[in-house]
């Protein structure tokens, strides 16, 4: 090979290998510090919601004691709450609405954190009034209809099911 084709090869292998370290760096050193210092508290359960509502039950709750090592971390534009529940170490983290969102989320608190199991709650878009926030049901069967805002029959758009709609209108 001559002298040029050698540079070639060199400047490609160069290339190639700053393309690799840019894939690499989409979590900063200090954000990857961050997560292997909070990584010392686990392995975790990891407690995934889909929203605030879901969410704020648990960490208002006087069982929810805050990590003294890390809190909070947010990583890729999801936070991650650290503490313990009972003396057991969790990681929860919201995922906004949709199966996408959580398979997502659910798969980046896996990679990050050692994760010793995962409970994930959430209203699943109930609509019986009759069941409140805590009921556990077992669905005989059920369906993926994508991401909808129901409505009751008949009613129109200014009656949303609860739980879906934003502040109360009724003022």
């Amino acid at each position: 090979m001559a002298g040029g084709g050698v540079q070639q090869v060199v400047t490609v292998l160069a290339v190639v290998a700053l393309m690799a370290a840019a894939a690499e760096g989409f979590i900063s050193k200090k954000t990857w510090s961050g997560i292997r210092r909070a990584d010392r508290d686990g392995p975790f359960v990891g407690l995934v919601v889909p929203n605030a509502y879901e969410m704020e039950p648990v960490l208002n709750s006087p069982d929810f004691k805050p990590s003294n090592n890390i809190p909070i971390l947010d990583v890729q534009g999801r936070r991650f709450r650290f503490g313990t529940i009972g003396g057991q170490n969790v990681v929860m983290v919201m995922t906004g609405l949709s199966m996408l969102n959580a398979g997502l989320t659910t798969q980046l608190l896996l990679s990050l954190f050692r994760v010793k199991g995962i409970v994930h709650w959430g209203i699943a878009g109930n609509a019986n009034e009759d069941l409140q926030i805590g009921d556990v049901t077992i669905p005989e069967s059920w369906a993926h209809l994508s991401l909808w805002n129901w409505q009751r029959h008949g009613d129109g758009p200014e009656n949303e099911l609860p739980l879906e709609a934003g502040p109360s209108r009724e003022n």
